[in-house]
């Protein structure tokens, strides 16, 4: 089959399944995948922040999207992007895809659309003396920094109907004397760079009551053009297989086991045993078996970053939907 043809066949399937026809002008569908074939690797941006488990998450994503793409483990570029940028690289192309970034909070919003969220960056309110409760911050002082969203501190004073004030300070260092001074009754901070910070106060405040405001806006997923229909279907079946492969149990140590073992359709399906997984979406059949044998589902890709000597964090909201958090599992396609 030539090359054109399969692409157009591609096209009329993905717009058929979404019943856009009447779109397809502008639909775009499969020129960033044909970019990446004809350039024979995938260019991944990963934002980059203080925080490293994030950024160190992202380079993973990065690289098991591109070993789904291609046999060779080589064939991604990671692109350093910082924040105010990374948006519009991706809308002129620069990029093929953005990994775990919020796209709320990109500069230039326009033309992208997160294919699969991975990862909520929730707001954590930390209450650091023991034995203290939610109603012990009325009228005391919870002590943040000045790039946080405000907004959900006072949606979380409304929720438990209890009136504080905000100090807040323009750098870690400011809020860190601030704590070991004795100055805060809280600290509210991102879950992650919470965890960083409360192990640098962990002898002085070593059990710390934490509450999680789970919103949206915090979602840091894989952004991908909104034009290209084909490419955001790929990446959105990479981002569901990983958490799919989770809630089935199936891992990097009991991969190969499984796939020769299982009489499953399902697990025969997504292991690329039997059927034909992401076949209409230009995909191998060994495409995700070569992804878990190599980084494993979410969980271990999670644990890998954030359960480790550095930093410990439990999943939280990052859990799967079937575990209580917020992570959804779509099943197979």
């Amino acid at each position: 089959m030539s090359r054109n043809l399969f692409k157009y066949i591609r096209t009329f399937i993905l717009l058929a399944s979404s019943g856009v026809f009447g779109l397809a002008g502008s639909a775009n569908a499969g020129d960033v995948r044909d970019n990446i074939e004809d350039r024979g690797y995938l260019r991944c941006g990963v934002v980059q922040t203080s925080k490293f488990p994030v950024k160190d998450m992202g380079e993973d994503l990065c690289r098991g999207l591109a070993l789904a793409l291609f046999p060779d483990p080589k064939a991604v570029k990671l692109v350093s992007l910082t924040q105010r940028a990374a948006g519009q690289e991706l809308a002129v192309g620069r990029v093929d895809v953005v990994a775990l970034a919020n796209r709320t909070s990109l500069s230039h919003q326009g033309g992208h659309v997160n294919a699969g969220s991975l990862f909520v960056n929730s707001l954590d309110i930390a209450i650091l003396f023991k034995g203290y409760k939610v109603r012990d911050l009325s009228g005391k002082k919870i002590c943040s920094l000045d790039w946080v969203d405000k907004t959900e501190l006072a949606i979380f004073g409304q929720k438990h109907q209890v009136s504080f004030g905000v100090l807040s300070y323009k750098t870690e260092d400011e809020l860190l004397q601030a704590v070991k001074s004795h100055g805060c009754r809280a600290v509210a901070l991102p879950r992650v760079e919470q965890a960083i910070f409360l192990k640098k106060v962990s002898g002085i405040f070593p059990t710390p009551f934490i509450l999680s405001s789970i919103s949206s806006s915090n979602n840091l997923g894989m952004l991908v053009s909104s034009d290209d229909e084909e490419w955001k279907a790929i990446v959105r079946l990479y981002t569901g297989a990983l958490l799919e492969s989770e809630r089935r149990g199936i891992h990097s140590q009991n991969v190969d086991y499984i796939a020769s073992s299982t009489v499953n359709p399902d697990l025969q399906k997504l292991l690329g045993v039997k059927g034909s997984f992401g076949e209409d979406l230009g995909l191998d059949n060994n495409w995700f078996y070569r992804v878990l044998q190599s980084y494993g589902n979410y969980e271990e890709i999670y644990m890998r970053h954030f359960n480790n000597g550095d930093i410990m964090l439990e999943r939280g909201p990052n859990q799967l939907t079937t575990k209580g958090g917020v992570l959804t599992v779509d099943g197979l396609r």
